[in-house]
């Protein structure tokens, strides 16, 4: 049987999504965002197969098409509200066995149902498995393989994302698109609507889009001979099997990569659950399929002595008979000798010896004479007692019929079962093979024409980072000449000097129209306006503030100190592969501490419980050796600056979450239910308290000060910053983060 998956969850802005963003991720396009002024760029996502738009066939009658961008911006601004459902998604699985084209067929069969049905747009992207190649050691880091302890997802998750819009489209003027602001579909609307307008609930709704997914999919799936779907439950299809509980993108991602969760343990005993229940299943039928067998043999058994009981009654009589035979024939002989002694007296002796071989036969025919009725009666007896056992028999005779043909039926059908499996296990084996040359076939064409990011570790990126270096070496030495022979007086040079640093300057004051740069380059850029006293008056012409600008660049001491940042106006994308180059050792160590941290933070919540407040607790225990890890680096000197900065801006980050966490462990000490529990969280949090207010008292502001000091209000106490320098020493309550 294939297995059923079919979910839906809305698009919210109160949760803070974006329909465009959404849209973008799921069909791997760029697509720009008008409401939040942003480009969403996913076009380097693998795994996505194909995307579609369909539309109603109302709309299709009146010829209204419409793009990914402008359906989604519409969609955007159709709503009003900050909580409001911008989009909703519907996520189904798709046959393996299937074909790339009947699959893809199918989805959108069944996205044309759906959006018929409920009056909407639907934007449908297939998504595949995307596999890594096997761990190596030895393998750069740049290469799509797999982590140490991590594991691929399952190559048969062939799945769509429908993406569908909450409020129904009209047709507007020029057969353009527009949605009505006034009224959301039905299926949003609440259950008190629902109900009052005669609606099912959402939850009877969601079965039954349920229940025409698997409609249309058994279709195609008949006509294949393959496994059909059933939407129902394993409890009313009979079967005793838990279903496995949901994952979670977080949560799957952490297994893959070697990290058990509690999700994940769950999930592993219900399938060693279902399996035990499997393997006892089947021996329950071997078992019965021995009943039967030995029930069969004792059918037989009962019929050959039901056959053979006529006969053995038949031979008791005979032997009767025979023993009333020999008795007559006894009293004749006495007769005879008796007669003959009368005739012969002389023969006295003979007679003599024949009476007395006749009281031989006397005694022998008295003995069993005696014995005879006790034989009868025994005989008797034993056809009365067979009478019942013959009735029993003959009854469960009949009902060993009617088992026997319950049996053969259910027997046959197992049979016509293992035939069925054999030749779709025969089918299926030979779907894996074709699947695996068409995957072998695709996978070799997408690494013939793929274009693999470059490595740092690459001869032809060093190669060809060093040539550009020494471009913006020549560009920079071009610059410094240019100021030179400003200095001595070429006014032709310093006329194109003061032409370059204007260029500089209208993209300065350009810096955030033009797209280049991104919130890392601004913020370096708005330091150096900012430094310069570089600021835009709106009571000035956009020349006039050109003109200012440039006055206060076109300095000797701006431009000889201050060469980074004319190198980032000057060439973006060099200095972005530039940072990405020197920041990649980073990169790799934040990675590797996020990973330490989240096994410490396992092993303190298994000591403090698994509540949300313990939750939190474990995580600001492992606050102080990641900081410690951070600082480290941050000191290390044979790291780039630009590593160091990253370190430093990590470690600010750090302690303003962890201020905020502080106050909402100590508010969440009133959920824990025993006060042995509540005693050691406020020991815990106030050892870490303490070392962090004093290691880091110079870091700490005083909004972070402001947020602890809430948190402890829960326990009627505070901290003062003078304070900090008396720290408590306590014993160590686990190992530190390494780099």
């Amino acid at each position: 049987m294939t297995i059923v998956h079919f979910d839906t969850k809305a698009i919210s802005r109160k949760a803070g999504q974006s329909a465009v963003a959404c849209a973008a991720y799921r069909a791997g396009d760029v697509l720009d965002d008008v409401r939040y002024g942003k480009t969403h760029d996913y076009s380097k996502k693998r795994g996505v197969m194909s995307s579609d738009i369909v539309l109603p066939f109302a709309l299709k009658a009146l010829g209204v098409s419409v793009d990914r961008e402008t359906l989604w911006n519409l969609a955007e601004a159709a709503e009003n509200r900050s909580d409001s459902r911008v989009a909703r998604e519907w996520l189904i699985n798709l046959p393996y066995e299937l074909s790339e084209e009947e699959r893809h067929t199918l989805a959108i069969e069944f996205a044309q149902k759906l959006v018929d049905d409920m009056d909407v747009i639907a934007d449908v992207c297939i998504h595949r498995p995307v596999m890594k190649l096997p761990f190596d050691p030895e393998a750069k880091p740049s290469s799509k393989r797999l982590r140490e302890g991590e594991q691929n997802p399952d190559p048969r998750n062939f799945h769509a994302h429908i993406l569908v819009t909450t409020r129904a489209p009209i047709a507007g003027p020029n057969k353009t698109l527009a949605f009505d602001p006034k009224l959301k579909i039905p299926f949003e609307w609440s259950n008190k609507k629902r109900l009052a307008h005669d609606l099912p609930s959402s939850m009877k709704e969601i079965k039954r889009m349920r229940q025409i997914w698997v409609d249309t999919a058994n279709v195609v799936l008949a006509k294949k001979q393959l496994p059909l779907m059933d939407a129902r439950s394993y409890k009313d299809q009979g079967r005793d099997q838990q279903p496995t509980i949901k994952m979670g993108v977080a949560a799957t991602a952490m297994e893959r990569r070697g990290i058990t969760t509690e999700k994940g343990d769950i999930n592993r005993e219900i399938i060693a659950r279902n399996q035990a229940v499997t393997e006892q299943t089947s021996q329950q039928g071997v078992e019965h399929d021995r009943r039967v067998r030995a029930l069969r043999k004792g059918l037989a058994w009962t019929t050959e002595h039901n056959a053979r009981l006529p006969s053995l009654i038949g031979d008791t009589k005979q032997r009767a008979d025979s023993t009333q035979r020999r008795i007559s024939d006894t009293t004749s002989g006495i007769a005879w000798a008796t007669e003959r002694c009368q005739k012969i007296p002389n023969g006295i002796d003979t007679v003599n010896n024949r009476i007395k071989s006749a009281d031989d036969g006397i005694n022998w025919a008295t003995d069993h004479t005696e014995s005879l009725p006790e034989l009868i009666k025994d005989t008797a007896q034993l056809i009365t007692n067979t009478k019942p056992n013959l009735e029993w028999t003959a009854e469960r005779t009949e009902e060993l019929h009617t088992r026997r043909d319950d049996t053969q039926q259910r027997i046959d059908k197992a049979a016509q079962r293992i035939d069925d499996s054999k030749r779709w296990v025969t089918q299926n084996s030979e779907r894996v093979q074709a699947s695996k040359s068409i995957t072998d076939g695709i996978n070799s064409g997408l690494t013939e024409r793929a274009r693999p990011a470059p490595s740092p570790f690459d001869d032809d990126y060093q190669r060809a980072f060093y040539e550009r270096k020494r471009r913006v070496d020549r560009a920079i030495r071009e610059t410094d000449r240019k100021l030179d022979e400003s200095r001595v007086g070429d006014v032709q040079r310093s006329n194109d000097v003061e032409d370059a640093v204007k260029t500089l300057t209208y993209r300065l004051l350009d810096r955030r129209k033009e797209g280049l740069f991104d919130n890392r380059k601004l913020i370096m850029l708005d330091d150096f306006a900012k430094k310069l006293g570089i600021n835009e008056n709106q009571s000035l012409d956009f020349k006039q503030n050109v003109r200012l600008a440039t006055d206060k660049i076109n300095t000797v001491e701006v431009l000889e100190n201050n060469p980074h940042v004319f190198r980032l106006l000057n060439f973006p994308s060099q200095e972005r592969e530039h940072y990405q180059t020197v920041t990649a050792d980073f990169d790799r160590f934040i990675a590797h501490v996020d990973k330490q941290r989240a096994e410490l933070r396992q092993k303190y919540q298994s000591k403090l419980g698994r509540n949300d407040t313990s939750r939190v607790t474990a995580e600001i225990l492992t606050v102080e050796p990641y900081l410690a890890a951070l600082t480290k680096y941050a000191n290390n000197s044979e790291k780039t600056d630009e590593s160091r900065a990253l370190a430093e801006q990590h470690i600010n980050k750090t302690i303003r979450l962890t201020a905020k966490k502080y106050e909402i462990a100590y508010k969440g000490l009133n959920t824990l239910d025993r006060n042995e529990s509540v005693q050691k969280h406020i020991r815990e949090l106030g050892v870490s308290l303490n070392n962090l207010t004093t290691d880091y008292s110079n870091k700490l502001t005083e909004s972070d000060l402001r947020s602890i000091n809430e948190g402890l209000k829960a326990i009627d106490t505070g901290i003062e910053i003078s304070n900090t320098s008396q720290r408590i020493v306590t014993q160590n309550l686990g190992p530190s983060i390494s780099i």
